[in-house]
């Protein structure tokens, strides 16, 4: 199977320059096929069929290869900004154009049970052969320092953004129970309860923060789904670089009318401590 997948196709990260297909007539036709990402493709102008020249560097040697069919590649979030190249070639004709055989940089195992990458990459590494494997999740944690602090740089504003809410919700049931006050007094000198009354403000609040949240909530779908056609647009790539998960939204929501509720209840104790006829204005 490693040998299957060694013979299968190599990456080339060399300088490459692209030829006219008119100009390679005069030229005896390739004998190296090559698979150009989409993306290259449309960065050098060809297209399946056409032939170019590469080379390991600029100075050479130049291979005239055909390209045999145009691949879209699954990029990760560190090439996203990537702009070279990306031509991939069968390991011997790599090897040829390189002049460096039996030299690998890096070998990519695909397992049919993810479950046992951690046992088959410690297998391999305990192989004593020169190399040292990893599973991908090790390679995203050595190779995520960048995006660990964006991550932070995302929670801290998250936090601001939630206390900014919280004073916010605040000043909205304030300025609620105030138009409430009327209300509140006559209630209260038609009988009605302290309990009832501090439970009516408390479901207003509820209904308030419920209320914004949904909002939030579908304002947040609303942001992700053009940040992903923009960026993905921009980046020619299927990378999802916002997402708004449903769990994301239930603590979101959970947390905003906690937060309401803790307003109401603030607001109807201020509401309640004072007598009905001050809140009727007598």
């Amino acid at each position: 199977m490693l040998a299957a997948l060694l013979a299968a196709a190599a990456v080339a990260a060399a300088p490459r320059v692209a030829v006219p297909p008119a100009a390679a007539q005069s030229q005896p036709a390739p004998e190296i096929d090559v698979a150009v990402s989409d993306r290259t493709a449309r960065a050098l102008g060809v297209a399946a069929g056409d032939e170019i020249d590469i080379a390991p560097t600029a100075a050479g040697p130049w291979r005239r290869v055909r390209i045999a069919q145009l691949y879209h590649p699954l990029l990760y979030p560190t090439e996203v900004a990537d702009r070279d190249a990306d031509v991939r070639l069968h390991l011997t004709d790599l090897q040829a154009l390189t002049g460096s055989g039996d030299e690998v940089d890096s070998i990519v195992v695909r397992l049919r049970d993810p479950s046992r990458a951690s046992r088959v990459a410690s297998d391999l590494t305990a192989m004593g052969v020169g190399v040292h494997a990893y599973t991908s999740a090790d390679l995203a944690r050595r190779n995520s320092s960048s995006f660990e602090v964006v991550a932070r740089f995302h929670r801290a504003i998250g936090a601001v953004a939630v206390l900014a809410g919280s004073v916010f919700l605040m000043t909205i049931m304030t300025l609620r129970g105030e138009e409430m006050r009327r209300e509140v007094g006559m209630m209260r000198l038609m009988g009605v309860g302290t309990r009832t009354v501090a439970a009516t403000v408390l479901l207003v609040a509820a209904a308030v923060a419920t209320a914004g949240s949904l909002a939030g909530a579908g304002l947040a779908y609303a942001l992700s789904f053009a940040i992903n056609a923009y960026y993905r647009r921009l980046f020619e790539t299927d990378i999802v670089f916002s997402r708004v998960t449903w769990g994301l939204v239930l603590d979101a929501g959970a947390l905003s009318v906690v937060l309401g509720v803790a307003a109401g209840a603030l607001t109807a104790w201020r509401l309640l401590r004072r007598r009905p006829l001050d809140q009727m204005g007598r």
